[in-house]
């Protein structure tokens, strides 16, 4: 039980609670422009690259959904969806915030310039037509989105919701009653417990409220868990009418944004007792850091291998275990670089050739970036 307990104090208290916060206040400033940033990708395609690697690296995987309406529709060149999606580091990029924010910097920084140069090296060969990535059917994509987008909002923010499914199951009930908003009261809670956790002040008050940590955390990630799963049955997949219903309602974006926090707690929570099965099986962290370590250039590799999975379960896991000392500074380059998080899931649902071109160019890049980095830094 201690060994569970201590799971959950670590992913929901010091990392969890900072991240929820972080996806809260993006997503509300999301909310707040409508969007409206993605506009001025459309007005200089020389520029496109440029702005497109600067979006994509907004934390989570909101920038990178965001542009791919335009690239279905033709406003936006393939190089500008690459620099994007290199430029992304999903939701591990919250992990990396509330753990390490130089090192976050640092990594965001290399994964603008990266994704720059190689979303203009794409441009520039013409690589969307070499691949024959010019879709006939964008346009129609395109107009079927829009109109879609237009009828719910003439049909109010009160219809949105009844096109997520059967309004009377008990997912819909946690997600859309009082479960987001009970969620959200649990996790400023938190929030609150680490702020004084990492406080450094020392009272008799804040001793006794140290006690409560372990109950707050494990009703943390028992929250966590009910919540994805019913966000998970509600939600089938990220997509971009969902994306316009976040800019539609200031509900439907704290739903979504306790969606996306709850799944990356939970995958937290796993990452962290994974890895202390591994380190307890193998005799301690300097083994398996020694393990990893050994392993040299194959660990860039491997890295940018894991990349090519659509979503950021295994990048929030490859992230965790980073901070934990077990992954070279390389591997985490390589691949941040190459994963694409839920950016993904509308493109290969829509465009299936562009979204594996996608996948297949931003992995080169990463392989090399990380080896340099790996030479330099480990």
């Amino acid at each position: 039980m201690e060994f569970f307990v201590s799971s959950a104090e670590e992913a929901f208290l010091h990392v969890g609670s900072m991240i929820g916060f972080f996806i809260l206040l993006f997503g509300y400033i999301n909310y707040k422009t409508s969007g409206n940033i993605t506009k001025a990708l459309t007005k200089n395609k020389k520029l496109q690259p440029l702005i497109g690697s600067l979006i994509g690296a907004i934390p989570g995987c909101g920038g990178s959904l965001a542009i791919m309406p335009l690239y279905i529709s033709g406003d936006l060149s393939f190089g500008a969806v690459v620099a994007s999606l290199i430029s992304s580091m999903g939701d591990a990029a919250f992990i990396l915030i509330s753990a390490n924010f130089k090192m976050y910097i640092f990594v965001t920084i290399i994964g603008i310039i990266t994704g720059i140069i190689t979303g203009y090296i794409v441009d520039l060969y013409n690589f969307e037509v070499r691949f024959n990535l010019k879709s006939k059917n964008k346009k129609a994509l395109a107009r079927s989105t829009s109109s879609k987008n237009t009828m719910n909002m003439k049909e109010g923010n009160s219809h949105i919701a009844h096109n997520h499914g059967n309004i009377n199951s008990l997912a819909y009930t946690i997600t859309h009653g009082l479960g987001y908003k009970i969620y959200i009261a649990i996790l400023l809670i938190g929030f609150i417990f680490m702020i004084i956790a990492h406080s450094g002040l020392e009272y008799e008050w804040i001793e006794s409220i140290h006690e409560l940590e372990e109950l707050i955390a494990s009703i943390g990630i028992v929250s966590s868990i009910i919540y994805m799963i019913a966000f998970k049955k509600v939600f089938k997949n990220s997509n971009i009418r969902e994306e316009e219903n976040k800019k539609l309602s200031l509900s439907e974006m704290l739903i979504h944004s306790v969606g996306e926090i709850s799944f990356v707690i939970v995958w937290i929570y796993f990452a962290y007792l994974i890895y202390d099965l591994i380190i307890i099986s193998v005799g301690g962290e300097q083994v398996i850091a020694n393990m990893v370590l050994t392993s040299g250039i194959i660990s860039v590799i491997i890295g940018a291998a894991l990349g090519l999975i659509p979503g950021c379960g295994v990048q929030i896991v490859l992230m965790s275990f980073y901070l934990k000392g077990g992954i070279p500074l390389g591997a985490v380059i390589a691949n941040s670089i190459s994963q694409d998080g839920d950016a993904l899931f509308p493109l290969l649902a829509m465009d299936k050739k562009s979204s594996f071109w996608a996948a297949v160019v931003t992995t080169i890049p990463a392989i090399a970036v990380g080896t340099i980095i790996y030479i330099l830094f480990g």
